[in-house]
């Protein structure tokens, strides 16, 4: 809680590999794509606060490094601009930065719940 008493949810940026249904044992060209994702976990809500586009990645070049790569200005414009959008939606970047580029930290204050009709539950 805040000095002014409001709660905070939190969100962490993690990346995933997807693959969009090509079988990468055969020959010839395979790529994956790589999507940064901004999770809320907490104990009363877990959920996605948001997503990067996607870009790909070829799966089967020697060399290929299948983790993001701070170097790779695709990479980081992608994780930039998940930064801006959730920062259009009220969250608030963390100093504190994980052991990789890309894994930040961002809060918001806690929302009140909508109720099943669809308007806003006050205390």
């Amino acid at each position: 809680m805040t000095e002014n008493g409001e709660h905070w949810d939190y969100c962490h940026i993690e990346f995933k590999l997807r693959n969009k249904g090509e079988e990468l044992t055969y020959g010839g060209f395979r790529q994956m794509w790589l999507v940064f994702l901004a999770y809320v976990t907490g104990p009363d809500k877990n959920y996605q606060a948001g997503e990067s586009t996607e870009i790909p990645i070829p799966a089967n070049i020697i060399g290929t490094a299948f983790i993001p790569q701070q170097a790779n200005p695709s990479h980081v414009n992608i994780h930039q601009n998940l930064l801006n959008k959730l920062g259009g939606n009220g969250w608030e970047l963390l100093p504190d930065k994980g052991s990789t580029w890309w894994e930040r930290r961002l809060r918001r204050p806690v929302r009140p719940p909508k109720s099943k009709s669809g308007w806003w539950k006050y205390k």
